[in-house]
């Protein structure tokens, strides 16, 4: 049996919670009703301000508008039934909490079978006590199924503790109570991994199992995308080349040559070699890139080679053969 928080412990947890929650939230509601009070004696202006979700603001619509509070006079209130469902989740998270730490200290094969050690301390309103179990095999020989019980019989203490966080310190902006425990284990000794273990080693390999799925659905749209690249960038280097290429026509050098000029510059024959070789050199480059789409588009294996290197964007692939900005 998987030990799961007998109901008269969840309901003293819930109610400890809920009271306390509801204290701490009265108490600010009166602070508020006094400054409220103290406002409208001494006539100073009272501003109205957001409460948030567990203080109701019920105002009362005055008959003329008054210097401290226009036209509405707030009185405040908790709001119970938020308090209350928020009080019930902190309560659910202590049970999960303390389901959590029983079954760190058994295994699966192990039977939790008495939980009735287990209640409230009312000197200290604390939850503690013992939980009990053993070995469970179906065997069709009674009595070595009895004397399997009482050997690997044991014994799981538990004593919580309340932790209090108040105001901003709080998640809550007023009270939040968490509850640890402390547990240990005797009598006879756990054998392989604990339920807790393997219930947390399961759940991990579905996240990763989980993440992996995705990753490889999004590198799969990735790769959809990057292999129609082929053709694009065949295009592209395509038209990039011929523009070039124009550069280094006669009527290109000459365009050129005017152009230098015209900011005073002289034309020169170092400034013409230089010229063509950074052309030439960018058009090399392009038809390296070029003459690689085309045999990409007939063999798109080795275009995959280069994407499962990391290169599998447009700017990345531009990047990768040098013609970035060319």
């Amino acid at each position: 049996m998987t030990f799961t928080t007998p109901d008269h412990l969840k309901q003293h947890l819930v109610n400890s919670i809920t009271t306390a929650f509801i204290k701490e939230v009265q108490d600010k509601c009166n602070h508020k009703n006094t400054q409220v009070d103290t406002h409208k004696k001494e006539g100073i202006r009272y501003d109205h301000t957001y409460t948030g979700r567990y203080i109701i603001c019920a105002e009362e619509r005055l008959e003329e508008k008054s210097p401290v509070f226009g036209w509405e006079e707030p009185r405040f209130y908790p709001h119970y039934s938020n308090i209350i469902k928020d009080a019930q989740a902190q309560a659910e998270s202590a049970c999960a909490l303390l389901e959590q730490r029983i079954a760190q200290h058994h295994t699966k094969k192990e039977y939790i079978w008495k939980t009735s050690d287990l209640r409230v301390n009312h000197a200290n309103d604390l939850i503690e006590g013992r939980v009990y179990g053993h070995v469970y095999d179906y065997i069709a020989d009674e009595r070595t199924i009895e004397e399997r019980r009482e050997a690997t019989k044991f014994e799981i203490y538990v004593r919580m503790i309340w932790n209090y966080r108040y105001g901003s310190n709080s998640a809550n902006g007023h009270l939040t109570q968490y509850t640890q425990f402390r547990s240990e284990r005797h009598g006879a000794e756990m054998e392989g991994k604990s339920a807790q273990k393997a219930k947390d080693d399961a759940a991990r390999a579905e996240r990763q199992a989980k993440l992996q799925a995705e990753k490889d659905a999004k590198k799969a749209e990735k790769w959809e995308r990057f292999s129609k690249l082929a053709v694009q960038m065949e295009k592209w280097s395509d038209k990039k080349i011929k523009a070039l290429g124009y550069y280094l026509t006669d009527e290109g050098i000459e365009e050129t040559k005017r152009s230098v000029e015209s900011w005073g510059n002289t034309w020169t024959q170092e400034r013409l070699d230089h010229h063509i070789k950074i052309y030439s050199n960018d058009i090399e480059k392009l038809n390296i890139l070029r003459n690689d789409t085309r045999t990409w588009q007939n063999d798109m294996t080795k275009l995959r080679a280069v994407f499962d290197k990391g290169i599998d964007t447009r700017p990345k692939l531009v990047e990768a053969y040098n013609v970035f900005g060319v």
